[in-house]
């Protein structure tokens, strides 16, 4: 065990340079964000998330237009440059699974900025909430600061969230959405991140892991066994072990590229899909819609402000002592908005 510290150190080492510098939100508050992630779990597992979603075979044109009509309710001043996606040729449909899935891609080169959206598509309304979500990171996409991104997750999420329910306000077949589409692939992220959430938490605050760490988790943190937390750090050296061997060819052009590449592997995604899924839903409860459209707007401004002081101006307070219970209860009342809408599509059927 004693060599898989060793080694795992020296990633983690690497891995929380680059993050000092460059996500320092995640260093500085992975306690709370386990926590987080631990009772999102928790949550989740009262819900079987069991949906059988159809094709109808959507063309293009309708996909574009309805999202352009969810587009218009959002921010009427967002429809020029949606307008001219697919004339510029920025916004591409997959009709044969050339890409893995829906993406937004930002390039640039000599100056150039270049911006692109690529629909995976499955012949659904899905894709017009893919489209949506994909737009929101075109609309905060030109500059790349630091709020952007911590927070456009968030962004993209909150604004699927109100397609999706926008298209179910219109009478849309429950059958034809993947309903429960963000929440199966939060709970993604949220067990990968679960399984080395306590090693990361370990190194942060008590530096190089040996057999002690799990005795000062289990004192000010967790309860974690050490069983369970020697698996975690076998399980995470393997996982980073085989990201650098993917990426040597990159390494040996640039070898000092190590802890950025570790990091953004998994360990700086994980956690900004399920705090963005947790701020999305927060913000449908108890924030203002159009606070929301604000921060989109001026995301690139706020250059001063923490993560904190912007979720603040949303009416997100993350100090607030009663934050992870709203939470919490926010995705139980999102969860049982979309029961319930199964239960009528299922009462319409009998008829």
């Amino acid at each position: 065990m004693q060599e898989i510290y060793q080694k795992l150190n020296f990633y983690l080492n690497e891995i929380c340079k680059y993050l000092e510098k460059n996500d320092s939100f995640l260093l500085e508050n992975i306690n709370k964000i386990a926590r987080l992630n631990d009772s999102f779990l928790d949550l989740m597992e009262k819900y079987p998330l069991e949906n059988k979603t159809i094709q109808n075979h959507l063309t293009y044109e309708e996909v574009y237009f309805l999202a352009r009509e969810i587009i218009e309710q959002i921010d009427k001043s967002y429809l020029p440059s949606f307008d001219g996606l697919i004339q510029s040729g920025e916004l591409d449909f997959g009709y044969n699974q050339e890409y893995e899935d829906s993406q937004y891609i930002r390039i640039e080169e000599k100056g150039q900025l270049t911006k692109l959206i690529n629909i995976s598509r499955n012949f659904n309304y899905d894709d017009v909430i893919s489209l949506v979500h994909e737009f929101i990171h075109y609309t905060n996409g030109d500059k790349k600061t630091q709020n952007r991104y911590y927070l456009t997750e968030f962004l993209s999420i909150y604004f699927e969230t109100f397609a999706l329910f926008y298209l179910l306000e219109k009478g849309i077949p429950l059958e034809e959405i993947n309903y429960w589409g963000r929440m199966k692939n939060t709970i993604c992220s949220s067990r990968s991140l679960y399984r080395y959430e306590c090693v990361l938490l370990a190194y942060v605050k008590f530096g190089d892991l040996d057999d002690n760490s799990v005795t000062w988790l289990q004192k000010y943190f967790c309860g974690i066994k050490k069983k369970s937390f020697q698996k975690e750090c076998k399980n995470l050296y393997q996982r980073l072990s085989i990201k650098e061997d993917d990426y040597q060819e990159e390494l040996e052009e640039s070898p000092k590229s190590l802890g950025k590449i570790l990091s953004r592997a998994f360990i700086a995604r994980n956690y900004r899909y399920v705090l963005g899924t947790f701020l999305a839903i927060y913000a449908r409860y108890y924030a203002d819609f159009h606070d929301i459209v604000y921060v989109n707007n001026h995301i690139h401004e706020f250059l001063d402000e923490s993560v904190f002081d912007i979720c603040l101006s949303m009416g997100i307070d993350l100090h607030a002592e009663d934050f992870s219970k709203k939470s919490l209860d926010a995705i139980t009342q999102y969860m049982n908005e979309l029961q319930k809408e199964n239960l009528k599509t299922k009462k319409v059927k009998k008829i």
